[in-house]
């Protein structure tokens, strides 16, 4: 009896360990929650089979944190019965349940986190998981801490569940309906089921591997799988990343979630139910959204609609949906109420899902749309000159006092005209096409509504009108909708140039032409009854584009009378002149100007300086490259070219063109060409006189080749037993250009050698070299073509030769003087540098040695110098050949037999 009940004991165990083991897992993923600090909230969430004898549940399941750590976690989701203290789960319907198994973790810092969970067993009959029901169960989830204080982060919540059904020979459509509330960009990719550590299951096969497409839109999310052939259950899998910007601008990758997933595949006669195409849009915070969305079903199915995504997770007010169920058509009803706290870089994605109620199979259709949610502009933007600076003033936009999201800064933006710009209909920032460029940022304030505009210290040009828009930059980088446009003018209460227009090239005696306009009297201009006069004029002057300003000329009036006094506003330098004894080189030299004004002695301003035109040739074969450059107040748009060839005596127009650049061509080599520019610009403001055409210096070069031939290719024919050499290249003048007038050869004793220069070939047509009598062939060459102006091309690829040495020595003399094998010497002796040649008798005594490996020996012993005795001899020899690689040395070894007749 009690061996009867030792059986039926341990029969119940084994039976009670393999429902144990089987715990049936179908589907499941990891999520996570910042709490503080370093403190997340862990989420492991399964889906299981509902066992009757209740023996394959998971009461409890472990969660290995990714930090060496790891913790039993009990379930936490549905009543508390049996597996008290635990909860018991909640059925989804009769096969499965949900369970949940929710934790807290403090992780010591900063760093990268594999959170996981692995537990026996799959369910039974998987199909492309062979013997499923025996294969572990993994999921995982990756977590990045960021730097303490640069932003929390959460995983994207999964709002659509992981079990899935689907129709032979119907697309199967799956969507998780993640979203972010950190704002994070998600992407999706498909990946293997994993079982035992993470490692892809043994066997496991994508379900269209027979056949069809499986794919994951990257974008929204939507998994398809077109078209199930097969009547089973499938396991696939997705990744959802996370993608965070960093300071850089960057994307990097912050985190992510695999989902494992099960789809039941059955036989049905079902369509899938279609959402009407659903279009993109963006608000400005504030803002309500209102969409209908229609979906209609081919079977005329009862359909229900639901929504999920960032909206639904926001701060209050959340988005609403009115998620209707009816025949088809249905319309659903999308709302949100959007505020200031919903201002994101990121866009909300929304996710709609569509069932019909087929009683055999419920198919599905997902659309999603994305929600772009825009800061207000700033507001108010005004312009106020001060002096040579203009002073910007404007309130802070409606939005700018936003938990999480405040403003950071206020960008400035300028232009030179006054032509108008609006913001198209989502178009935040400053696009580049408008003409704005970014000039500046307010400090990290958002109070700070105020910006000086010095132009980095340089001053504004009066004649210049000055459009600005601002806009709001907000912690997450995302930006407002740009400001009013605002266009202000500095007062025109100083003179401006308009003129340095070089009249004469020299390095001592040149001239250069220098004109302005008088300040402007009335409103925004000088005001002659606070500004009495008398007035001055004060041209100031340097050499080249940087300099101090020294004075050059002065004119005085006691008062503008209607402006026709004080009409002195021209004056041309001359070097060496009455009025300049100083040389003024405008051959090497740009020159720089302004002009000053004074009232009554005292300093009023100055308009901002401007330069002449400065003109750089560079000559290459048959062609002359001009370059050239300026500084000025004005605009200059378009440029002349002026050229005076060897056979002209005036200078005639060739050309023009917006760059700063030209390259003239089809010259000849060797023949003087001389330029000058004429620039053509002007003030944006129309009141100013135009065009504005200043000439640069005159420039003179002569082109010339700079540019080498291309490199010959360059073949060796050798024949080391005769031995010859001989190099073959081809002729350049052929290929690349037209005025190779010989060849340099290059050698190198070694392949590990330097090539250097050894001979040269002036025969155009000659491309063979050829070497006889060589004592050895071993060595490298290559060759290079050079023209008529001694430009040498590169070298060509380097071409390595090698000896074919031979050394050999006899095995028997005769030393009986009849001339006939009376020495011992090489039989064969080839590319040998020397040797070290040993010969010793029988018992071990050296009787010979030798470095010459063309020796002769007479048999005679070293030291006695009598001759040896008849016998054997051993002799070693060391043989230094002669390589490519450089000295190689050899061993030879071997028996010598010593006759006497």
């Amino acid at each position: 009896m009690l061996k009867f009940r030792y059986y039926l004991l341990a029969l119940f165990s084994l039976a009670f360990f393999i429902n144990a083991k089987a715990t049936h897992n179908r589907a499941g993923e990891i999520t996570y929650r910042w709490l503080y600090g370093y403190t997340y909230e862990i989420k492991v969430t399964t889906y299981t089979n509902i066992d009757g004898a209740n023996l394959a549940d998971r009461c409890e399941d472990t969660v290995y944190f990714g930090d060496g750590t790891r913790a039993v976690v009990l379930r936490s989701n549905g009543p508390i019965g049996s597996c008290s203290p635990a909860h018991e789960g909640v059925p989804i319907n009769s096969k499965i349940k949900l369970n949940e198994y929710i934790t807290t973790h403090t992780y010591s810092g900063p760093g990268n986190y594999l959170i996981s969970m692995e537990d026996p067993n799959r369910n039974a009959g998987v199909n492309n998981i062979p013997n499923s029901v025996n294969q572990v169960f993994y999921i995982e989830s990756f977590l990045v801490i960021p730097t303490f204080g640069s932003g929390k982060n959460t995983s994207p919540k999964l709002t659509f569940p992981p079990i899935d059904d689907g129709c032979v020979g119907k697309c199967f459509l799956h969507n998780p309906g993640a979203f972010d509330i950190d704002g994070d960009s998600l992407s999706y990719e498909l990946t293997t089921c994993r079982g035992t550590g993470g490692v892809t299951c043994p066997g496991y096969s994508y379900p269209a591997s027979g056949g069809g497409t499986y794919a994951v839109n990257p974008t929204t999310g939507t998994l398809s799988w077109c078209v199930p052939q097969t009547q089973d259950i499938f396991n696939l899998a997705m990744i959802i990343k996370e993608w965070r910007k960093n300071d850089d601008g960057d994307y990097f990758l912050i985190g992510y979630i695999l989902r494992d997933l099960q789809v039941t595949i059955g036989n049905c006669n079902n369509n899938q139910p279609n959402i009407k195409p659903i279009t993109d849009t963006c608000v400005v915070a504030g803002s309500i959204i209102t969409k209908t969305i229609t979906a209609t079903d081919p079977d005329n199915d009862i359909l229900s609609m639901e929504a999920n995504g960032g909206p639904f997770g926001v701060t209050a007010p959340i988005a609403t949906f009115s998620s209707p169920t009816g025949l088809t058509p249905i319309h659903g009803l999308f709302n949100w109420q959007t505020t200031c706290s919903h201002i994101r870089k990121a866009p909300y994605q929304v996710t709609i899902k569509v069932s019909d109620n087929d009683p055999t199979v419920s198919l599905v259709d997902f659309k999603t749309f994305n929600i772009r949610v825009i800061a207000p502009p700033p507001l108010n933007l005004l312009g106020v000159p001060q002096g040579t600076s203009i002073k910007l003033t404007w309130k802070k936009p409606a939005c700018h006092n936003i938990s999480g999201n405040k403003i950071e800064r206020y960008c400035i933006y300028r232009k030179t005209d006054c032509l108008p710009w609006n913001h198209a209909n989502c178009e935040v920032g400053v696009p580049a096409y408008t003409g704005f460029t970014k000039i500046g940022c307010t400090s990290n304030n958002m109070n700070d509504t105020t910006f000086l505009d010095t132009n980095n210290g340089n001053g504004l040009s009066q004649g210049t009108n000055y459009s600005y828009v601002v806009v709001a930059y907000y912690s997450d980088e995302s930006e407002s909708y740009a400001s009013n446009q605002v266009c202000v003018q500095l007062k025109r209460d100083v003179p401006i140039l308009v003129n340095v227009d070089v009249q004469t090239t020299d390095p001592v005696s040149g001239a250069v032409f220098v004109r302005w306009i008088k300040p402007m009297l009335g409103t925004n201009a000088l005001d002659t009854i606070a500004i009495p006069g008398p007035y001055e004029f004060r041209l100031q002057h340097y050499d080249g584009f940087t300099g101090t300003f020294a004075p050059v000329y002065s004119v005085t009036k006691p008062y503008f009378a209607a402006l026709t006094l004080l009409a002195d506003t021209t004056y041309t330098l001359t070097g060496n002149s009455a009025n300049y004894p100083n040389p003024l080189n405008t051959q090497d030299l740009a020159h720089t100007f302004k002009i000053e004004f004074y009232a009554n002695g005292q300093f009023i301003g100055n308009g901002q300086k401007a330069s002449s035109v400065f003109l750089s040739l560079t000559p290459s074969d048959n062609q002359m490259t001009l370059t050239w450059q300026h500084q000025t107040p004005w605009s200059n748009y378009k440029y002349y070219i002026f050229r005076k060839t060897p056979a002209q005596s005036t200078y005639s127009l060739i050309a023009n063109t917006t760059q700063l650049t030209y390259t003239d061509t089809g010259l000849v080599n060797g023949a003087l060409y001389c330029y000058k520019i004429q620039s053509e610009g002007e003030y944006s403001d129309p009141a100013v006189l135009r065009p504005l055409l200043n000439f640069s210096e005159e420039a003179c070069a002569k082109p010339k080749d700079t540019t080498p031939p291309c490199a010959p290719t360059l073949e060796i024919v050798s024949d080391c037993k005769i031995p010859s050499l001989m190099l073959q290249w081809n002729n350049p003048n052929h290929v690349c250009c037209d005025d190779v007038v010989k060849y340099n050869i290059y050698f190198a004793q070694t392949e590990d050698d330097d090539l250097t220069l050894q001979d040269s070939v002036k025969l155009l047509n000659d491309t063979l070299l050829a070497f006889d009598n060589l004592s050895s062939i071993a060595g490298c060459y290559a060759v290079t073509a050079v023209d008529s102006f001694g430009n040498e091309s590169a070298q060509s690829a380097k071409v390595c030769v090698d000896n074919c040495p031979e050394y050999e020595l006899p095995n028997v003399i005769t030393v009986n003087g009849d001339g006939v094998n009376d020495f011992f010497k090489a039989i064969k002796n080839k590319f040998v540098k020397d040797i070290d040649l040993k010969i010793y008798n029988r018992w071990g005594t050296l009787v010979y040695e030798t470095t010459d490996p063309a020796f002769l020996w007479d048999g005679k012993v070293v030291q006695s110098k009598q001759l040896a005795t008849e016998g054997t001899y051993f002799y070693v020899c060391q043989v230094n050949e002669i390589r490519v690689k450089g000295i190689v040395a050899r061993d030879l070894k071997g028996f010598l037999q010593i006759f006497h007749k």
